[in-house]
């Protein structure tokens, strides 16, 4: 198709135009499509047909399916091919693998041998990161064991094409080095840019398949009908993608309330586990001054008991001492009566007697008679 300046271009990532690309009756779209189908499966696709963008449902409860594109390759093989325009909230891995199970469940018939059972391709072209662990923007999944790698039987396969991760192109040759897959995703992030007419200039260069994909979206995009039904597509992404900001942004003030609850609830108990233990510690506490006061009470009885013992050893203790004294003074009287006794015997006049001895005169005068007394009934 001749150029034309200041052409637009519609844009290919939104689901009508990307099927559009693929889907005409015409050389070049039939073209566009093998030629897309062979660098995403890494294999010549020699032909392919589109059919029936919808799987049947087995039963009315089964949820139904419909491609952007479904095509059958003439060895039976087959290929789901979706894009994906915006992030929706929900895994899209997820979907693709239902995708996928789908289309291999529906190929085979009762009776029929299981080398029947063909190999599918459930291709995404992703405006967005799917895998943020890498920045790689292909990948092809395969079911195979995660220990060592290996295969099942290589009929299912997923392959998404992310086209948020593709490097920046500045120069032609950097866009003539591309693998040809990523010069197919580089074409349908960039096509519809007139700033960027340069580089799909050069993606189509040695690309006869991009070629044809660009002079289709070029052809469909003349038609006026297809604007119309852009703006209200690009009007309703737009509704939901604001719809969908406006949950996640709703998830994530949920989500800060949730842990604002959490961690108030956590001090809460926290406070709770504070408030046992100090109640804990005043009981113990209590139980101690209880504990303390009774020791106490019993120490004041003691002291009680031991100040009345003292009472009562210090009385004994006086009344020893008044014995002792009455004891004393006695031995004195009588050890003052015998010497008196010795001397009077000796004719010691009785005054030297009272004097030496301290004992009142007249007790020894008496002392004396009765020693008289004595010596006559003796004789």
């Amino acid at each position: 198709m001749e150029k034309i300046e200041n052409f637009k271009i519609l844009n290919p990532r939104l689901d009508a135009n990307f099927k559009a690309i693929f889907t005409q009756d015409t050389d070049e779209s039939r073209c566009a499509l093998k030629s897309f189908l062979s660098a995403a499966i890494g294999c010549e696709v020699a032909e392919v047909m589109v059919v029936e963008n919808a799987e049947s449902k087995q039963y009315d409860e089964q949820r139904g399916i419909e491609y952007d594109i479904n095509c059958e390759f003439v060895d039976g093989r087959r290929a789901q091919v979706e894009m994906q325009g915006f992030k929706r909230d929900y895994d899209y891995g997820k979907r693709a693998e239902y995708y996928a199970s789908r289309m291999i469940s529906s190929t085979i018939e009762i009776g029929d041998d299981w080398d029947k059972v063909p190999e599918v391709y459930q291709i995404s072209v992703l405006n967005f990161k799917y895998d943020t662990s890498n920045d790689s923007p292909t990948h092809h999944y395969v079911m195979c064991d995660p220990k060592d790698g290996a295969k099942v039987a290589g009929r299912l396969n997923i392959i998404f094409l992310e086209l948020a991760k593709l490097p920046e192109i500045k120069t032609a040759q950097e866009a003539k080095n591309l693998p040809t897959l990523l010069k197919w995703c580089k074409f349908l992030q960039e096509a519809d840019n007139p700033d960027r007419q340069d580089l799909i200039d050069e993606l189509v260069k040695n690309e006869e398949g991009i070629m044809s994909a660009e002079a289709t979206l070029k052809g469909i995009s003349m038609d006026s009908w297809r604007w119309f039904f852009q703006g209200k597509e690009i009007g309703r992404v737009a509704d939901m993608v604001s719809e969908q900001k406006a949950r996640e942004r709703r998830d994530r003030e949920s989500k800060a309330l949730d842990e604002k609850l959490k961690l108030a609830q956590q001090e809460l108990k926290e406070k709770q586990q504070e408030f046992e233990e100090s109640k804990q510690e005043f009981e113990d506490s209590k139980l101690k001054f209880e504990e303390t006061k009774q020791e106490f009470e019993d120490s004041k009885l003691k002291l009680e008991d031991s100040k009345k013992e003292l009472e009562e050893s210090k009385k004994e203790f006086e009344d020893s001492k008044l014995k002792f004294e009455e004891s004393k003074k006695e031995l004195a009287q009588k050890t003052s009566l015998a010497n008196a006794k010795n001397m009077l015997k000796d004719d010691v006049p009785p005054e030297q007697v009272a004097k030496w001895t301290s004992l009142p005169l007249e007790d020894v005068l008496e002392l004396k008679e009765k020693l008289s007394h004595e010596t006559v009934e003796a004789n």
